[in-house]
């Protein structure tokens, strides 16, 4: 699994809108989205202690990218 930074990017360059909002709890609200739409799906993850889930988000929006933007650059570029 490519590094949350590395995610990010390519969502970005695949013009697949990414957000991602600390929440005062120590949670993280974290969606996926477009432009007409704006969030179209979103999850909020738990930190442990003061370590934030990087891995856990990247992990979460990959899959969903690949899910609900099948036919995407990010899709084609990750099923290879």
């Amino acid at each position: 699994m490519p590094h949350l930074e590395t995610v990010l990017r390519d969502l970005h360059d695949s013009e697949i809108m990414a957000g991602i909002q600390t929440l005062y709890d120590g949670g993280m609200r974290v969606w996926l989205g477009d432009e007409m739409n704006a969030a179209i799906v979103e999850t909020t993850l738990q930190r442990a202690g003061r370590k934030w889930p990087e891995e856990e988000v990247a992990q979460w929006l990959h899959d969903k990218a690949l899910q609900l933007f099948p036919g995407s650059h990010y899709a084609k570029a990750h099923l290879r």
